[in-house]
């Protein structure tokens, strides 16, 4: 599935320098310095699977654990208490899978900025696919909202808020430097 693989994708930029850099936990966390594409090929790989496997049984066996135990999504302690169990998974398999990896390698001097992160993410990805991102993020911004005001679930409303909020405004980042990279394209192509 190309989804699983677009996500991936976001884990790898360059620095400035020209490095690989693997980003395991998004762009406020420092980097590891790829040393060579088969090492590079191999975090891409074990990252594509951990999202597959992660990301695929979340969405197909929430409808069963929210079906079997709905106080999970009616009762704001037990999301949280499901939040913070799937997050702690996550990290540990996380750990584990590129633990023999990781350790190996160094960690680059400095993360590169938000601007630069969020342009290769801008030249990366399509119009399209940024603004799909963008809306996606927004729906379950909105329904975050929806859920605080109708008092159905808190603590989910809250959560889909801070983290749909976070992916809306990145979606929105990457979407601003697209607008920039083709506006400099057509200044470029004017004056040739």
């Amino acid at each position: 599935m190309r989804y699983f693989s677009y996500i991936a994708e976001q884990s790898f930029k360059t620095s400035l320098s020209g490095e690989r850099l693997f980003y395991r936990s998004g762009p406020w966390s420092t980097p590891y310095v790829i040393p060579d594409s088969a090492t590079e090929h191999i975090l891409f790989k074990k990252q594509l699977w951990m999202l597959r496997i992660f990301l695929g049984l979340l969405i197909l066996g929430q409808p069963f654990l929210f079906r079997w135990k709905p106080e999970v999504i009616n009762v704001s302690y037990w999301f949280l208490i499901y939040l913070v169990v799937v997050m702690l998974i996550n990290w540990i398999v996380g750990k584990v899978v590129f633990a023999g990896d990781l350790k190996n390698l160094k960690r680059a001097k400095a993360k590169l900025s938000f601007n630069n992160f969020y342009t290769q993410m801008a030249v990366k990805h399509s119009k399209a696919k940024l603004i799909l991102g963008l809306l996606g993020s927004l729906i379950f911004f909105i329904g975050g909202i929806l859920m605080i005001v109708s008092d159905q679930n808190m603590a989910g409303g809250i959560v889909c808020v801070m983290f749909f909020g976070l992916a809306t405004a990145s979606w929105g980042f990457a979407l601003r430097f697209k607008a920039k990279l083709v506006m400099a394209d057509k200044q470029t192509k004017s004056k040739t």
